[in-house]
Formats: structure tokens, sequence, C-alpha cells
């Protein structure tokens, strides 16, 4: 007789339901996974970043007898024919690029006339570079800008930088002078005038700051225990439009919060957050928490110290240690005028 049963061949709708919830499960286990495995490889790319920013402070201390100057202002930018001491307008990040490899960018200009030099400084202030940039917060590429600088032509595009210099553990509002107005005008404010000479009687306590020049002797703390810079606070709303005050201009320009932070007691690093929420937490001002060290990463901010070595500190970090690494350890009374 012939055998009336059949061999069921294939799954059932539910079977298929099943084994599609089963890999949906695994893969939302699996995707935190790998996306931390992927930050941490961002942080560590970062971290490098600022191995070779402190590399290059080594080698312009070397070279020059001192720690990158702070430069001017925010509405100056770095200019090649005025080396590397006080009389330079750009900040720290202008003055490291040669030991960065990247001479041919600081040089912008260098040999031209006053009106083509102001061309190629804008040129030069529109062009990103790669180590000033962590992965975790943007793509290395020029944001828009909407200011006018004293010495380059205007631009609307910035190359930024996710780094800044440590200017101490003094409350850093009041430590700048608004700065000259026209390279005349800067041969008297570098010399020192009344109005400088009261601004710099407070005296300061970091590495980098407006117009320094401070040598490694200075650093008593110990160059392993001072902080030379370390990862930016930044508001991710404010990633790309330039319209953070602590965001706005370019890697090259003099001092401001742009490439400067402070390690006061009020300023504890941050992770990146929307600015209400770190005013509700803080209860600081918008305009103070642009001077805080900060950065993307889930737990901790990255570091470069005055010898060079980098490190991870915990944003629950200890906030008189915070302080005290910020502070060169030095009174600010040693800060001599030129």
């Amino acid at each position: 007789m012939r055998n009336s049963a059949s061999t069921r061949v294939g799954m059932t709708v539910v079977e298929i339901l099943i084994v599609i919830t089963i890999i949906a499960l695994l893969l939302q286990l699996a995707l935190p996974a790998v996306e931390m495995s992927r930050e941490a490889a961002r942080q560590t790319q970062c971290l490098n970043n600022l191995r070779q920013i402190g590399l290059a402070a080594q080698l312009h201390v070397t070279t020059h007898g001192h720690f990158p100057t702070g430069g001017w202002s925010s509405v100056w930018s770095g200019d090649p024919k005025r080396g590397y001491g006080p009389d330079q307008p750009g900040g720290w990040c202008y003055n490291v690029l040669p030991y960065l490899e990247e001479v041919s960018l600081h040089d912008m200009g260098l040999e031209l006339a006053p009106i083509d030099q102001r061309a190629e400084g804008a040129k030069m202030f529109e062009t990103p570079v790669p180590v000033f940039v962590c992965p975790s917060r943007r793509l290395v590429r020029a944001w828009p800008f909407a200011r006018t600088l004293y010495n380059i032509a205007d631009t609307d595009k910035a190359g930024r930088s996710d780094y800044a210099a440590n200017i101490g553990s003094l409350e850093p509002r009041d430590q700048r002078s608004p700065g000259p107005v026209s390279y005349a005008d800067a041969k008297d404010w570098v010399k020192g005038n009344d109005i400088f000479k009261n601004w710099a009687a407070m005296g300061h306590n970091g590495v980098v700051y407006q117009r320094s020049k401070v040598s490694p002797a200075k650093v008593t703390d110990g160059l392993s225990k001072t902080f030379f810079g370390g990862e930016k606070f930044l508001s991710p709303a404010h990633y790309k439009d330039g319209n953070s005050h602590g965001d706005d201009q370019s890697l090259y320009i003099g001092f401001d919060r742009d490439t400067a932070r402070s390690t006061n007691t009020l300023h504890p690093p941050l992770r990146d957050a929307k600015r209400e929420s770190a005013w509700m937490r803080y209860g600081d001002s918008a305009d103070v928490i642009d001077w805080n060290f900060g950065s993307p990463h889930l737990s901790s901010c990255n570091f470069v110290h005055c010898d060079g070595s980098v490190n991870k500190v915990a944003y629950d970090v200890d906030m008189e240690l915070f302080s005290a690494m910020g502070s060169r350890g030095a009174e600010p009374s040693d800060v001599s005028l030129p």
C-alpha cells in the first residue's frame, strides 16, 4: 500500500520569527560592544594626538628655551615673520607647527609683501591639521567662521583645535588683556604700557597664557606633575556650527578660550553635553563653562604633561588635585614683563 504520511521540509512562520528575534537580540547585545571597541580605539588615537603635541612642545623648548607662547588675542593669527616669543601674535598651536612636520603651513606668506601675506594667512587659517582633531568629536575639515582678524584677509572658514593649553588654576576670565589693535600699537603693548602692567600684576601660574614665555625651570612642581594641555569641553550642539565662544575661532589664533583652558576649582573637566545641562549641573554661566577642559569620551578626558607623557583624567577627579596639576608651582609674582 502507498504510504500516506508525508515528510515535512522547511520551517514554519513561527520558527522563522523566533530565529529572527534571537538574531535581533544578539545584535542588540553585540552592537554596544562593537561601538565601545570603536570608541576605545578613537580615544587611543586622541591620546596619540596629544602625545605628538607633547613631543612638539618638547622640541619647541629644546629649540627656543621655553614652552610655546599663548599669543596675543583672538583677533590675531600666527605671523611667520615674528618669531616664537611674546612678539608672536599667534598662539601655541601655531608655534608648534614646525615640530609637527608642518613647516610649510607655519611659513605661509613668509617671503611675501604684507598684502599678499594677508591672503596666504587666510589660507592657513582655513587649513585643518589632523593632529589637533579628536576623532570622537568631528571630521578633519574646515568649519564655518564669521569674524574678522587684524592680520589676515577675511575668510568664512577655519580649521579648529579640540585641544587646549593649560593656563593654570587661577580664574581665567580676568587673565587676559584686549591686546593691540595694530602692529604699530603692538610696539608699545609688548614693551609693557600702563594698562598691560596693571593686568600682568595679577600674575599667572600656568604654562601657556597671553604672551607667555615659561621655561621648564619655572615649572617647579615638576614637568611630569604639571599639565601642558588637554582636550577642551564643547557642547555637541556646536561641533560644526562655530557658535560656541570656546570654538568659534581657528587653531592659529592668539590667546583665547578656543585654545586655552583652566584647572580652576570652578572648572572641572566635563564630558561634552548641551550647555544648558552643564549649566544646571555646575551652576556656572555658559561663558564660564567655555573655559573648562573636557571631551566626548565616556568616562575620562585626555591630558598631556609638560614632560610629554599622557594620561586619562576621570570627570569625577578630586578638584584640589586637578587644580594643582594646572599650577606650575611658581608664585604668580615671578612673572616679569619684557
